[in-house]
């Protein structure tokens, strides 16, 4: 039975490489470019996407790669890597500490491997199917907290697109259905940093209202290994065509935000 050791060894590998490359000793000023009016990438984002393709090619030629600023395609059920060279790019190109480096390998359309380098904390997460979560080495697990009074939930942005007014007129009503029943909600930019922190039990529930799958799978896993469960905003469970999301370190948790905010999806 395979328990992709080599495929976990080889993501955190060149994830942190990446980033030591890439960010840590780079020469050159980071050059923003804007993809769309509020959308931006930057020149690291391109250079970290690069050199995971190819370390990625070069030791699992056969393998398809879904990435977010060159290579994206169809989910099969091949062996596929999905990469987000940089989540949280507007974060760090403002300079603020919230980004990572995030990819992971599916099979079947499911996560079997993630890894998620966070650079300014110096913590790497990682997880393999059926094998548990880590956090630098040491294993972690979601918190323990079933009181929604007392539960730290963090949420996706609000909406940048053409249809924004819609969107964001649904979303800032899940905010009012929540906000007076829960102890913080927090919005950080970064599902890499939203999914690491529920995994290892910083914060208690994540609320994603669109995504692209890159955002998603690598914490998806690293959470979920480290004991959190997750449905669709609907209620249904999730899967890769769902399109919202909801992450909760137990099924009490769920049950009681989902009681709460299916009313205004």
């Amino acid at each position: 039975m395979n328990n992709f050791t080599a495929e976990l060894e080889f993501a955190t590998h060149i994830i942190k490489e990446a980033s030591r490359l890439c960010i840590q000793v780079r020469e050159s000023p980071v050059i923003v470019y804007q993809k769309g009016e509020f959308d931006r990438v930057t020149s690291t984002d391109y250079a970290i996407e690069k050199f995971l393709i190819d370390e990625l090619l070069r030791k699992f030629p056969n393998d398809r790669i879904i990435s977010e600023e060159s290579h994206i395609a169809d989910i099969t059920d091949e062996r596929t890597w999905v990469i987000d060279p940089l989540d949280g790019t507007s974060n760090y190109a403002r300079k603020i500490p919230i980004y990572g480096i995030q990819m992971a390998l599916l099979i079947n359309k499911e996560p079997v491997v993630a890894a998620i380098y966070l650079p300014e904390l110096e913590e790497m997460y990682s997880a393999a199917v059926n094998q548990g979560s880590y956090l630098n080495g040491s294993r972690i697990y979601v918190s323990s907290c079933e009181n929604l009074s007392q539960a730290i939930a963090s949420m996706g942005d609000f909406s940048k697109g053409s249809d924004r007014a819609e969107k964001n007129r649904v979303r800032l009503g899940g905010v009012c259905a929540i906000v007076n029943h829960i102890n913080r909600l927090k919005m950080w930019g970064a599902a890499c940093y939203d999914l690491a922190s529920l995994a290892s039990g910083k914060t208690d529930i994540y609320l994603v209202y669109s995504y692209d799958i890159w955002d998603i799978m690598p914490g998806y896993l690293i959470a979920k290994e480290a004991g959190a469960v997750f449905q669709q905003l609907t209620g249904e469970a999730f899967d890769y065509t769902a399109t919202t999301l909801i992450g909760a370190a137990n099924l009490e948790l769920m049950n009681r935000f989902l009681e709460l905010i299916k009313s205004r999806f």
